[in-house]
């Protein structure tokens, strides 16, 4: 049987959290008790993230074994555990030839902001240097008016993703929450594109207006598996 490919321990906690999700996503379409198979191959984090989040070219070169050995699985798709390292992959797969598909976060916020009817304020949540960086608002749509948010919301949410990479504190999240949905209101999207904020704010009930990456990712690699 085929299975999704996961390129993970970047870092585990994080990778652990995908696992769960893709897991239960699993299980709610084809019946209680059954598991995804998926290919997981754990990397270093360690030695990536003294590389992150400037030094892509070395990150790339890094990850590029692992990516080329997926290939040669039986896989149907690929997920990167890693927002920031997406850049990286861009560069991998701009320079070899892949058979497999990713599920590129970048494609999937373009994907599902395009099919947002009207104008729609966004704001990408994510390290501080994500939310801070182009990358990742250079795929919504230019019909969506980007917002970069304020200094206080980027040390708020940054901390925020620091307590969760090694802990939990659903206080801290409330708190943040309020500050985020109070600060912006109107015809607001909020992109989680961070899985330690994934986990934060997946305590939050009935959110609305809220995407969160990893379930674009996982619900995409799940499409391509066949049963």
């Amino acid at each position: 049987m085929s299975s999704i490919g996961i390129i993970g321990g970047i870092g585990y906690r994080a990778t652990s959290y995908f696992y769960e999700k893709i897991n239960a996503l699993y299980e709610q379409k084809n019946g209680k008790g059954n598991s995804c198979p998926i290919l997981l191959v754990s990397l270093n984090f360690k030695e990536i993230n003294a590389l992150l989040p400037y030094e892509m070219e070395k990150v790339a070169d890094l990850i590029t074994p692992t990516i080329k050995y997926l290939d040669q699985q039986d896989i149907t798709s690929a997920i990167l555990v890693n927002n920031t390292m997406h850049k990286a992959l861009d560069i991998v797969l701009n320079k070899i030839k892949i058979t497999k598909p990713y599920c590129h976060v970048g494609n999937l916020i373009n994907k599902k902001l395009n099919e947002v009817e009207g104008v729609s304020n966004i704001i990408i949540l994510g390290t501080a240097f994500t939310m801070q960086d182009d990358y990742l608002k250079s795929f919504v749509p230019k019909k969506h008016k980007l917002i970069t948010p304020t200094e206080k919301i980027i040390e708020q949410v940054d901390a925020l993703r620091k307590v969760y990479f090694e802990s939990t504190d659903e206080a801290k999240t409330k708190k943040c929450y309020q500050l985020l949905t109070q600060t912006y209101s109107e015809n607001i999207i909020f992109i989680v594109a961070c899985t330690e904020l994934s986990m934060a704010f997946a305590t939050i009930k009935n959110k609305t207006n809220w995407v969160d990456t990893i379930d674009l990712q996982c619900n995409a690699a799940l499409e391509t598996l066949k049963n």
